[in-house]
C-alpha cells in the first residue's frame, strides 16, 4: 500500500467509529495531521516518505479505536473493547459450567419408570426451560457489576497511551479463524449425514430418539441435498482466501452471493415442507433455520457496505 492509502485506511477506521455528523470535519483534520507529520518526518530524515515510515507513525499515534475515543463526545463506556475477550471467556465459562452440573443433576434424578417427563427428550426439554436458559443470569450479573466497576472508573482520569496497530489493511484475512470456520463446516457436514442415516449407523438407539430425529423423505430427496452444493462453493472460496491471504472486490461479492444463496436455502427448507416426521422435532428445527439465517443476511449487509462506503471527504 501507498502513503497516502495507508493513511487513507487509517482515517476510514478512526471515523466510522464515531457519530456520522463528525466524521467529514475528524477526516480532514486527522488526514492532514498526518500527512504534515509524515512530511515533516521525511524532512528531518532527508529522504522520501514510505511505508515503513508512515506505519511507524501511524502506530505511535495510537489504534483506530482509541483515537476514535480521543475525538468521540465523553460517554459512559460500559465494557472497554480490550476488556471485551476477558469478559466473554468469563461469561460464557460460567454458563457451560452451569449447563454441565444442571444437565448431570437432571439425568442422574431417578424418576417412576413410565411417568410423564421420564425420558430424556422431555428431561431436556424441561431443563432448558428452567436451568438451561435460567443460567444466562450470570452474564447479566456480571454486566451489572461490569457497569458499578465502568462508573467507579470514569470517576478518574488517566492519559491516553498509544497502542500498536495490530492490523491497517482490513482486507486481510486470519488464517486461523478460516482454518476453524473450515472445520465447522465439516462438522456440520458430519451432522446432517449422521441424522440422515442414523437409523442405519445406530439402530440401537431407543427408539423415542430414532423416531424424534427422522428426517422428511422429501426433504431428503429434493432440498437436502442442495447444501452440499452450497457447502463446496463455500469451502472454495475459503481456499481461494486461504491461499491469497486477503480478502479482494471479487470474492467479497462471490462472498456476498453466496450469503444470499444460503438465505434462499433456508427459506425454501423452511417453506416447502416438513424437515422432521415428528410435529415438536420440525417445529424446534424450522425455528433455529429461521434464527441461523440472520447471520448470511447481516454479512451480506455488512459486505456490500464495505465495498460500497467511500472514504470520507472533508466538507466544502
Amino acid at each position: 500500500m501507498t502513503t497516502d492509502a495507508l493513511i487513507e485506511t487509517y482515517v476510514a477506521d478512526v471515523v466510522r467509529r464515531i457519530p456520522r455528523r463528525q466524521r467529514a470535519d475528524v477526516a480532514f483534520e486527522l488526514r492532514s495531521l498526518l500527512q504534515e507529520e509524515v512530511a515533516g518526518r521525511a524532512a528531518d530524515e532527508g529522504r522520501p516518505a514510505d511505508d515503513a515510515m508512515t506505519l511507524a507513525l501511524l502506530t505511535e499515534f495510537g489504534a483506530p479505536a482509541d483515537v476514535a475515543d480521543r475525538y468521540r463526545p465523553a460517554g459512559f463506556t460500559i465494557i472497554r473493547p480490550a476488556d471485551a475477550p476477558r469478559f466473554a471467556r468469563i461469561a460464557f465459562i460460567g454458563v457451560g459450567v452451569q449447563w454441565l452440573l444442571t444437565l448431570i443433576a437432571v439425568y442422574t434424578t431417578p424418576l417412576p419408570a413410565g411417568s410423564p417427563g421420564s425420558d430424556w427428550l422431555s428431561r431436556l426439554g424441561t431443563w432448558w426451560l428452567s436451568w438451561g436458559i435460567g443460567s444466562f443470569w450470570w452474564p447479566g450479573f456480571l454486566i451489572c457489576l461490569t457497569i458499578v466497576a465502568a462508573w467507579v472508573g470514569s470517576r478518574r482520569t488517566a492519559a491516553p497511551r498509544p497502542t500498536p496497530i495490530a492490523v491497517i489493511d482490513r482486507d486481510h484475512v486470519s488464517r486461523p479463524l478460516t482454518i476453524l470456520y473450515a472445520g465447522l463446516a465439516m462438522v456440520g457436514i458430519a451432522i446432517l449425514l449422521a441424522v440422515a442415516r442414523l437409523a442405519e449407523w445406530a439402530p440401537g438407539l431407543p427408539a423415542p430418539v430414532l423416531d424424534a430425529l427422522a428426517l422428511d423423505p422429501e426433504f431428503l430427496q429434493a432440498r437436502a441435498p442442495w447444501v452440499l452444493l452450497l457447502w463446496a462453493a463455500t469451502g472454495v472460496l475459503g481456499v481461494v482466501i486461504l491461499i491469497a491471504g486477503r480478502w479482494t472486490r471479487a470474492t467479497r461479492l462471490a462472498a456476498v452471493a453466496l450469503d444470499l444463496a444460503w438465505v434462499a436455502l433456508l427459506a425454501w427448507w423452511v417453506l416447502a415442507g416438513p424437515i422432521f416426521l415428528t410435529e415438536a422435532a420440525d417445529t424446534t428445527t424450522r425455528g433455529l433455520l429461521i434464527l441461523l439465517a440472520v447471520y448470511p443476511v447481516v454479512d451480506a449487509v455488512l459486505t456490500l457496505r464495505r465495498l460500497t462506503r467511500p472514504i470520507p471527504v472533508p466538507a466544502t
